[in-house]
């Protein structure tokens, strides 16, 4: 957006009302010092960067968000990183899911997932299916 063709790139303005002041802050100190402080922060300042074409800002959120990734959080991370492109978060919540596919369907996340997005809830389980598909046909390789 902002090195392509577009208005802004054009403009000694641009107009940013979709992110709260202090993801804007964020965004900013990230140009200059590639700050980030917590989830939440590294979930705004991902859907801005993927926005504003940031590419550094974006790969540096998934980062952090791939270091606080843990069982609690990976569904909600998984349908995060679906939505807004996060393909390393998505892998990474992908193979922690399907790691314990086993404790899936007990998980309060996942019919609440199916019910919003039914599509998305079916490809997780194709997704950790595959997984566990392949992990098996390398265990049985192995021996």
């Amino acid at each position: 957006m902002l090195v392509n063709e577009m208005e802004e790139s054009r403009s000694d303005t641009i107009k940013i009302s979709d992110m709260s002041y202090d993801a804007l802050h964020a965004f900013v100190n990230f140009l200059h010092a590639e700050a980030c402080v917590n989830e939440q922060m590294a979930c705004e300042l991902l859907v801005s960067a993927e926005k504003y074409q940031v590419e550094q800002l974006k790969a540096y959120c998934e980062k952090f968000l791939v270091s606080k990734l843990n069982w609690d959080n990976s569904i909600k991370y998984y349908a995060f990183a679906h939505q807004h492109n996060a393909k390393h978060l998505l892998e990474a919540a992908t193979s922690l899911i399907s790691d314990n596919l086993d404790k899936l369907r007990k998980r309060q996340e996942y019919p609440l997932l199916v019910e919003e997005d039914p599509c998305l809830g079916l490809e997780l389980l194709k997704a950790c299916l595959v997984r566990w598909e392949n992990n098996a046909a390398l265990d049985t390789s192995a021996k």
